[in-house]
C-alpha cells in the first residue's frame, strides 16, 4: 500500500483530526456516571464537558449516551467506546513506568501512609528490601497515621499508596492482602481475670474498656454484638499508650496480638478470649485503581504484588524483564 493511500485511510484521518482530550472527557463521563460528576473530576464547567461530548459524537457520527434522571446511560456505541477508552487509559497509565524502566535510571520518591508497627510484618520487610535492591535511587517515605487517616489520605489523593485496615472493599481501589491480624482482648495485672483461663465474651460485659477515638469496624461490631464496652475507662489513639493504660488497670481493650507478643508489655498483658473467638483485621496495601500513578509508586505496587502472589503460591516472586539498576546508592527510608 502506498504512503499516499495509507495517509488517506479514514482511520488515519480520524486519528489525525480528532482532539484526543475528547476521549478523556468521555471516559470520565462514562465511569463517573454523569456530566456533573465528570466535570468535578476534570475540574471543568458542566457546559464545556457537555460540549466536548457533543463534539466527540459528531466526530464519530454516533450517539454515545442518553441523559436520564439518574445520570447517563451508555448506548451500544458508548459501551464499545468506553471499553476502548479503558485500554487507552491503561496504556497511558503505564507510560511513566515504561519511560523510567527504559532509561535504566529510575529515580524519584514514593510516599506510603501506613498504620504503626508494620516492621513486625515479615512480608513487608521482604518487599521493602527487594524494592530497595531493585531501585536503590528511589526514596521511600513512610508516614505513620491512624488507620482512618490512611484511608482518607488515599481517597483524597494525598498519597498514592496506603497500608492499613479496610473491611468495606470498594471496586475503585486495589487491595493487596498482606496479613490477617488477630485482635485479642487484654487485661492488666491488677484485673481479677489476669492469669486465669480464657472466658466467653458474655462474662466481660461489666468491665470498662480502653478504646480509640475511631475504632476499626471489627472492634465495633464485636463489642456491639456482645454488649461490651458500655463503660469507657479511657481513650488513647496511640497503640503504645493503649497498652500502657490497659496494663495499669484503666480497663480491658483490644490490641493486635502480634504487636503485644513482641512488645515490652507482653508479660503484663493477659489475653482474655479464646483465640478462635478473637476478631480479625485484614491489613492491605491499597491504591486507587483509577489513578495515574507515578513510576516509583507503580513500581512499588508491582514489586509488592509479585511478592504477595508468590507467597500465596509458595513460589519465588516473578518479575517482568525490566531494567534493574546495579548501583549501590542507598534510598532514604524515613518518616514524612
Amino acid at each position: 500500500m502506498s504512503k499516499a493511500r495509507l495517509t488517506s485511510e479514514p482511520g488515519v484521518i480520524f486519528a489525525r483530526n480528532v482532539d484526543w482530550n475528547l476521549f478523556k472527557t468521555f471516559f470520565e463521563i462514562a465511569r463517573r456516571g454523569g456530566i456533573g460528576a465528570a466535570a468535578r473530576s476534570l475540574n471543568k464547567q458542566q457546559p464545556s464537558v457537555s460540549a466536548a461530548l457533543q463534539r466527540l459524537e459528531s466526530h464519530l457520527g454516533a450517539r454515545l449516551c442518553i441523559r436520564t434522571s439518574r445520570g447517563i446511560e451508555l448506548t451500544v456505541h458508548g459501551h464499545h467506546l468506553y471499553a476502548a477508552c479503558q485500554g487507552m487509559y491503561g496504556s497511558v497509565q503505564n507510560m511513566p513506568r515504561a519511560a523510567s524502566a527504559v532509561s535504566g535510571d529510575i529515580t524519584g520518591s514514593v510516599a506510603l501512609r501506613v498504620i504503626s508497627n508494620l516492621h513486625l510484618q515479615p512480608k513487608l520487610t521482604r518487599i521493602l528490601d527487594d524494592f530497595h535492591h531493585r531501585y536503590p535511587r528511589i526514596e521511600i517515605k513512610l508516614d505513620v497515621a491512624p488507620w482512618r487517616d490512611v484511608l482518607h489520605s488515599l481517597r483524597n489523593g494525598e498519597v498514592e499508596l496506603g497500608i492499613g485496615f479496610e473491611d468495606r472493599l470498594d471496586d475503585r481501589y486495589v487491595y493487596l492482602p498482606i496479613t490477617d491480624q488477630v485482635q485479642q482482648l487484654y487485661c492488666g495485672p491488677k484485673h481479677e481475670l489476669f492469669g486465669k483461663p480464657a472466658v466467653a465474651s458474655g462474662q466481660l460485659e461489666s468491665y470498662p474498656f480502653v478504646i480509640t477515638q475511631d475504632e476499626p469496624m471489627p472492634y465495633v461490631r464485636y463489642r456491639d454484638r456482645h454488649g461490651l464496652g458500655k463503660q469507657i475507662g479511657a481513650f488513647a489513639d496511640n497503640l503504645q499508650e493503649r497498652m500502657w493504660l490497659i496494663q495499669i488497670g484503666m480497663g480491658i481493650g483490644f490490641l493486635p496480638k502480634p504487636v503485644v507478643d513482641l512488645s515490652t508489655f507482653s508479660s503484663t498483658l493477659w489475653p482474655l478470649l479464646p483465640e478462635t473467638e478473637a476478631p480479625i483485621c485484614s491489613i492491605y496495601l491499597m491504591a486507587d485503581a483509577q489513578a495515574v500513578r507515578s513510576a516509583p509508586a507503580q513500581l512499588f505496587l508491582d514489586t509488592a504484588r509479585a511478592h504477595l502472589e508468590a507467597d500465596d503460591c509458595g513460589t519465588e516472586p516473578s518479575f517482568a524483564p525490566a531494567a534493574r539498576p546495579m548501583a549501590n546508592e542507598g534510598s532514604r527510608i524515613g518518616a514524612a
